[in-house]
């Protein structure tokens, strides 16, 4: 069988990518399998904590938890917010997402590219190293862009930016975890011109999107009419083993003809998804950040000004 999957951190960070540094247009997007590298628990495994959590709490027994297991991760969470209210009872996401484990660098290497990151991530790892003009790294925390009422695209031009568009643990109010928040918050006109303008004005790379994780990726990209334009402009690193090497071809066809989403594979048959912090450990000693340039801060200018 034909093996297509190429080895990123062995052939070399994509032309397109590194320009996009260079001229403060990349963007990071980061998923939960970035998370899982250091032990945080992916959609499934933070509904899991969540039922036992209830369960604890005499609001649930394991023969619920065992039937709510067939639902997907959405259902289960938006059944067990239901049954929390009901009971005044309050979920600290905050608790059950737990503290960082293992030994993977990968967050170390994220935020030492230091571009601007738009994360479905709850947890607040993501923390860039903006470069100064001198090329001197400064120290302030950076700037977190939290809930659907701060969502604009302007806050994509100012490097070092973390953009949750699901919300973060520090605040409560902005998790959208339910069926109910997640339908509500993609139908808000914040969150489609902020897609919108992510896909059309910037380079993305997906990083920690798996198979299990498509369909939120596939909603983001619809819903931000992230269609195929023939340019360069989306990219997503997906780990298969080299077996599956037809797969990755059908599907590197799907994203590229549905969402103008380039697929670059790294096998994982030796490593895992440990292989995964090679490539980001790689590209991001490689890769050179820049803030955009000014015609770029007219285009800010022009938003804030259309929000007067």
């Amino acid at each position: 069988m034909k093996n297509s999957i190429s080895y990123p951190y062995e052939c070399g960070l994509p032309d397109v990518i590194y320009q996009a540094g260079l001229d403060g247009q990349l963007v990071l997007f980061i998923g939960a399998g970035a998370s899982r590298r250091v032990g945080l628990p992916d959609w499934n495994g933070l509904a899991a904590r969540v039922l036992e959590d209830l369960r604890e709490n005499s609001l649930l027994n394991y023969a619920a938890i065992d039937q709510l297991k067939c639902l997907d991760a959405k259902k289960q969470l938006s059944i067990a917010y239901d049954v929390a209210d009901q009971n005044g009872h309050a979920i600290s996401l905050w608790k059950l997402l737990g503290d960082p484990s293992g030994d993977s660098q990968i967050y170390y290497d994220l935020n030492k590219i230091g571009c601007t990151c738009v994360t479905t991530n709850y947890d607040e790892l993501l923390e860039p190293t903006v470069v100064g003009g001198s090329g001197n790294t400064t120290a302030q925390k950076p700037t977190r862009i939290v809930g659907v009422d701060n969502l604009m695209a302007r806050h994509l031009d100012v490097p070092g930016s973390v953009i949750h568009i699901h919300g973060a643990v520090s605040d409560h109010e902005s998790i959208v975890a339910t069926t109910k928040s997640y339908l509500e918050h993609y139908d808000h006109e914040n969150t489609q011109e902020f897609l919108k303008q992510l896909f059309t004005r910037k380079v993305v790379l997906f990083i920690g999107y798996g198979l299990e994780e498509a369909e939120i990726l596939e909603h983001i990209l619809r819903r931000g009419d992230a269609r195929s334009t023939g340019e360069l402009k989306r990219f997503a690193l997906q780990g298969f083993f080299k077996e599956q090497a037809t797969l990755f071809e059908s599907l590197q066809r799907y994203y590229a003809n549905s969402f103008g989403v380039e697929l670059i594979g790294f096998a994982r048959d030796e490593d895992d998804y440990a292989a995964l912090d090679k490539v980001v450990n790689t590209w991001s000693s490689k890769l050179q950040i820049n803030a955009p340039a000014l015609v770029e801060d007219f285009a800010i200018m022009d938003e804030v000004l259309a929000d007067e």
